[in-house]
């Protein structure tokens, strides 16, 4: 007969045990709570010191302008209030933007250190608005500024909103180092790496990357878009004397026109030594044929305005989206194709000079 096995010691045991092990972790539960709450408190110092640091930092005109504080640092200081009104100026800042203090203090701004079209109604908030609306997202800025005498030169600025007790914005006070240089290697880096060097125009390359992705979007949106060929021609002018050549410079007005002449969102590259190609998003055929009459009318008339040692002359490839299998290679060969079918159809003339051009 097997006798009764009797369970309450070891019942009293895990007990013991689990009892012990609860007020263990209990202990060590507070012991980290208390931990944190010391680390809270902290913090909470912390925030309430740095909240002190940020009221003196609004209310105090000279905080944090100490270093530059010296009239002959080579630094610009300028200050502008809510009426874009320049308050103040270092000596530096006049020297270097020509200015006398007569000249600068209490002008607006615009039209003075920064382009007056700035301040048109037309634009976007301009940037001392900005400033005073977003500090914290124009504590530094880059802007290109005008001299006196019109030169223009690029400004590296570092700003800061100053309040009075009333936590209400008064003015900005601006510490600014000349980047001129900086951006003049800047552009010409740009220029080297996306720009023909010759007409400023996109190079190969740069175009081709574009205008895939802008047939990717018309794709995508199911917009038109078409393409041309520009093909510049160039007559010397038999009574010219002085024996110029074509030069780039000849290309470079031609650009500069056809830049004037397009959209904001057309691209002109150059494909080859007197082709270019013009990209038109979501422009028909037709659109595109009347752009391209529109642009060839402005290059010769500009022939007639200038006294020319060459006269040159536009004829057109024009070639549009018809379906999403097209490629940019096989819009750029249906445009090249049309201006082979064009010339090889049309007798290229010169345009008629004007009375009084140049002998």
């Amino acid at each position: 007969m097997t006798g009764n096995i009797d369970y309450s010691p070891l019942f009293h045991g895990l007990f013991f045990m689990t009892t012990i092990l609860f007020i263990s972790f209990s202990a060590s539960l507070i012991f980290h709570i208390s931990k944190l709450m010391k680390k809270n408190q902290k913090l909470r110092e912390i925030i309430s010191e740095k909240e002190k640091e940020l009221s003196k930092a609004k209310t105090n005109t000279t905080f944090d302008l100490q270093a530059f504080a010296n009239e002959r640092a080579k630094s610009i200081l300028i200050s502008v209030n809510k009426d874009y009104k320049i308050t103040y100026a270092n000596e530096y800042a006049l020297e270097l933007f020509k200015f006398t203090k007569e000249e600068l203090i209490g002008q607006n701004i615009f039209g003075t250190i920064y382009p007056k079209e700035e301040f048109q109604p037309d634009f976007e908030e301009n940037i001392i608005t900005r400033i005073f609306k977003n500090p914290n997202l124009y504590m530094e800025h880059e802007s290109e500024n005008l001299k006196k005498d019109g030169e223009k030169i690029w400004i590296s600025w570092t700003n800061r909103v100053v309040y009075n007790a009333d936590n209400e914005a008064q003015e900005i006070k601006s510490v600014g180092f000349d980047i001129s240089k900086r951006k003049k290697l800047e552009n010409d880096l740009y220029s080297l790496t996306f720009q023909d060097a010759s007409t400023n125009a996109l190079n190969r390359q740069t175009f081709m990357d574009l205008a895939v992705k802008e047939l990717k979007r018309s794709n995508l949106y199911n917009r038109q878009l078409s393409i041309l060929i520009l093909k510049l021609n160039c007559f010397e002018n038999p009574n010219d004397t002085e024996n110029n050549d074509f030069t780039d410079l000849v290309l470079q007005d031609v650009i500069n026109l056809s830049k004037k002449t397009i959209r904001e969102c057309d691209i002109i590259g150059r494909i080859s030594d007197v082709e270019f190609s013009i990209l038109l998003p979501e422009t028909s055929f037709e659109k595109a044929q009347f752009f391209a009459e529109r642009l060839k009318s402005k290059i010769e008339e500009k022939n007639l305005k200038d006294n020319l040692s060459f006269f040159v002359t536009a004829n057109f490839g024009i070639a549009s989206k018809e379906t999403k299998n097209e490629t940019i290679d096989s819009l750029l060969q249906k445009a090249l194709d049309s201006l082979i079918l064009f010339e090889k159809n049309h007798v290229i003339q010169k345009p008629i000079t004007k009375k009084g051009a140049k002998k």
